[in-house]
């Protein structure tokens, strides 16, 4: 993504939550973008006052909200960006919508499918939900690539973590894959989901065969506790199939690369460009540099929650083991 010319009038942004993602990824970014925009951070506000005072003492920001109520009285904000815990972002970005600013949140946009519907319905503001796979350079040079293959007939995904145990495995993480394969393919209308659990500590899996509303098949697999992690995607024509290695924090391909094999030979191999674990490499930087595009020209972003909305309904389906359609066969077993 280019970089937006900087403005005369900074843009003046509240950060709702300061917890460790914050701070790793999210506070470095905007910093990386603070002489890029002018983007001032006003104040921060976090659950822990400690943890907001540490931050903006860090940083150097001016000021630490007590509140939210502080948050939406100061009126010399221009945006929100909201870094809160899943659990709790669907109400925060309720009340902080109140004051009619644009909006950045972490993903998933809430906790459940019908959170996620009521803000996509709702909220009209300029927004962006930070699935940041739709971001990073090297999966949008994947997506410029499969929309280039005529007559793309299948889709897949593999999200494979080690020992990633804990609730909700498909919703939190592994609903990145299925975001950045309906960015890839467009939305997901069927869906059959088989579910298996390891024998030997209990943990669940989930493979998923689905349909896109485009007409393109297309197979997910969900692996929380094995041997590997990456985070692979893959797209197949008649002449041409594609393949991407993500570089991801958590995976271990680095650097990322794309696979081009036409005709049943390799015709190129395209390496990220980026090192491991920079910011830019992530898409977190260009997340940003979208979000205050938008919130500068009322432009549009490649991922809201308009558009998360149907990401978060086949999360809860896949991880439920339902089908999305009526004429899916029932829940199976390995």
């Amino acid at each position: 993504m280019a970089k937006p010319t900087k403005t005369d009038k900074p843009l003046h942004a509240a950060i709702i939550g300061a917890g460790d993602w914050a701070q790793q990824y999210h506070f470095p970014a905007l910093a990386l973008l603070a002489n890029e925009r002018a983007v001032d951070i006003a104040g921060v506000w976090n659950r822990t006052a400690a943890t907001a005072e540490k931050v903006a003492r860090q940083l150097s920001i001016k000021r630490v909200y007590r509140s939210l109520d502080e948050v939406l009285n100061d009126q010399h904000i221009d945006c929100f960006v909201v870094l809160v815990n899943s659990n709790v972002l669907a109400e925060t970005a309720w009340r902080l919508l109140g004051r009619g600013l644009p909006i950045f949140t972490e993903k998933p946009p809430g906790g459940s499918y019908r959170e996620a519907l009521a803000l996509a319905e709702g909220v009209k503001v300029p927004n962006l939900v930070a699935f940041n796979r739709r971001y990073m350079p090297i999966n949008r040079r994947f997506k410029n690539l499969a929309d280039a293959i005529e007559g793309a007939y299948f889709a897949e995904c593999h999200f494979y973590r080690n020992e990633r145990l804990y609730d909700h495995f498909v919703r939190e993480t592994g609903v990145h894959g299925i975001n950045y394969m309906e960015y890839l393919c467009g939305p997901i209308h069927e869906l059959h989901t088989e579910t298996g659990r390891i024998a030997r500590n209990g943990s669940q899996f989930w493979i998923s065969s689905v349909t896109f509303e485009s007409g393109t098949r297309g197979v997910f697999k969900f692996f929380p506790c094995c041997g590997s992690s990456v985070e692979r995607y893959e797209v197949h024509g008649q002449e041409t199939s594609i393949y991407l290695h993500c570089p991801q924090s958590y995976t271990s391909d680095h650097p990322g690369r794309i696979e081009v094999h036409k005709n049943g030979h390799v015709d190129s191999i395209i390496y990220d460009a980026e090192e491991e674990g920079d910011l830019l490499s992530m898409g977190i930087v260009d997340e940003y540099r979208e979000f205050f595009a938008a919130v500068l020209h009322g432009s549009g972003t490649a991922s809201n929650f308009a558009n998360a909305c149907n990401t978060m309904k086949v999360a809860e389906a896949i991880e439920a083991g339902t089908p999305l359609s009526p004429n899916s066969s029932t829940q199976q077993k390995f």
